[in-house]
């Protein structure tokens, strides 16, 4: 009975707390790259459907390639670790929130009128990092950093650039680089857990 209820409780950690297997990479990846890719196709209203895709390869993925190597896995740091990548995190985010702040006083307006997409990445990345300090998974700190760089830099550069549209491009490749980075990850844990066989 205890064994039991000790599988139960590694099963809740595994799905809650476990980032090593790269799953929430990709699952983040997938949204960032989707987002893009459906405004560039004049799709925005399937935008919502992105969240269950996510969830559907987070949940899959943890119960078909996680779950069965629970017994070689290792748990995360204490949780007041997190907080240092964090913080440092939101400090260079906001620093480039302030960047964009003077940029609309300069040009007249505000920064919500003028930069609407930049704060909507500001938003996302936000999230994102808390993600990270939530899962222990110091690399969602990159990510974060990537969205807001790709939103931010891609509204800039929409005012002068014509040819293409560069904020739908600075975010689909932004959500390919993470999507690559989260397959790195999760190719990595297959190969340094083995599967281990275990008794119901």
């Amino acid at each position: 009975m205890n064994e039991r209820i000790d599988l139960k409780n590694i099963r809740r950690q595994v799905y809650l707390y476990y980032s090593e297997d790269g799953l929430v990479d990709i699952a983040v990846g997938l949204v960032i790259f989707g987002f893009g890719l459906l405004l560039l196709l004049d799709f925005p209203a399937f935008v919502g459907l992105l969240g269950l895709l996510a969830l559907l390869v987070w949940y899959g993925g943890k119960a078909s390639l996680v779950f069965p190597r629970v017994g070689t896995i290792r748990p995360g740091r204490e949780i007041k670790e997190r907080f240092q990548g964090f913080f440092i995190n939101l400090v260079v985010i906001g620093i480039g929130v302030f960047i964009l702040f003077l940029l609309s006083r300069s040009g007249g307006g505000s920064i919500f009128a003028r930069f609407s997409l930049s704060v909507f990445g500001f938003v996302v990345a936000l999230g994102i990092s808390i993600l990270g300090l939530l899962l222990d998974a110091p690399r969602l700190y990159f990510y974060a950093g990537l969205v807001f760089l790709a939103m931010a830099g891609g509204e800039l550069l929409s005012e002068q650039v014509t040819a293409y549209d560069p904020f739908l491009a600075a975010v689909i490749g932004s959500g390919a680089v993470i999507l690559v980075a989260g397959s790195a990850v999760l190719i990595r844990f297959l190969r340094k857990y083995p599967v281990i066989q275990r008794e119901e």
